[in-house]
């Protein structure tokens, strides 16, 4: 909208420009049939003023047989004074069509100053307000951002902490298994499925539904950690999208738009 301002604003000027343009040609046709009018005269008035003062004893006297019979005249009274008349109207209609000219440039200029700092100005407003929403955005992202990497901080010590769990419980179910594997070994009737027996089966199966669980949520906080990574990845990303953005609207664009010219320049007086 500033551009077309701007080229509008431009385009009325350049309208403006050629209208002074004529009208400067007309001017200078009505000053120089003023100069050439007024130049004759004063011509003519040298002429009479010689003549008013020739005497029968002045040099130059002479005879000029038969010029009283050449009419060398192309005008009359009236016809001399309309001349004179015309050329005076058409250099103050010259003159007035130029200070209402000049008048209405300078209100162009104004106004078209006016409407170019205004849209300017909204411009800038609108700027400021996007600036305001990218930052506040950013700074949403970079909360989120810090989230999501201590919640990846803490995914990654209950893995650490869940591997240990399966370690250990590795460990018990090794006993828990190798005991029974020993007791397979007793002779004969000693096979006996006793007390010990059956608890030491009941712990194997306890074991290794708990390390089955176990794995099951490492596998669950791999899966979390993994999503969280991408999380981290796109929240990056849109953070140095949004710090890409503030560096070219608030340093670049900005930064040019700060010297604007001011008023007066537009206007034309400096």
């Amino acid at each position: 909208m500033e551009v077309d301002t701007i080229l509008c604003c431009q385009e009325r000027m350049r309208r403006h420009l050629d209208k002074a343009i004529a009208q400067l040609a007309s001017d200078r046709s009505a000053q120089h049939e003023l100069e050439k009018d007024l130049s004759d005269k004063q011509a003519a008035l040298r002429i009479d003023d010689k003549c008013k003062h020739l005497r029968n004893t002045s040099e130059g006297v002479s005879y000029f047989r038969g010029v009283e019979r050449v009419d060398a005249t192309v005008s009359v009274p009236e016809s001399w004074a309309k001349f004179t008349d015309d050329n005076v109207l058409r250099s103050q209609s010259e003159r007035a069509a130029s200070a209402k000219l000049r008048e209405d440039t300078e209100n162009l200029l104004v106004v078209t100053a006016n409407e170019m700092w205004n849209q300017f100005n909204k411009v800038n407003v609108a700027f400021t307000n996007r600036i305001a929403e990218t930052m506040d955005a950013k700074n949403k992202i970079h909360v989120h951002l810090s989230k999501t990497l201590q919640e990846i901080f803490q995914t990654e010590m209950a893995i650490e902490s869940i591997r240990k769990a399966i370690k250990e419980k590795s460990a018990f179910l090794k006993v828990a298994q190798t005991r029974l594997d020993e007791r397979t070994r007793r002779p004969n009737i000693e096979l006996c499925r006793d007390m010990a027996q059956l608890r030491l089966v009941n712990e194997v199966y306890e074991v290794d539904e708990t390390i089955q669980t176990l794995q099951q949520r490492l596998r669950d906080a791999e899966d979390t950690l993994q999503s969280l990574a991408h999380t981290k990845a796109t929240l990056e990303h849109d953070l140095a999208v949004k710090a890409n953005t503030l560096y070219i609207d608030q340093e670049k664009c900005m930064s040019m738009r700060n010297s604007y010219p001011n008023t007066l320049r537009l206007v034309g007086f400096c």
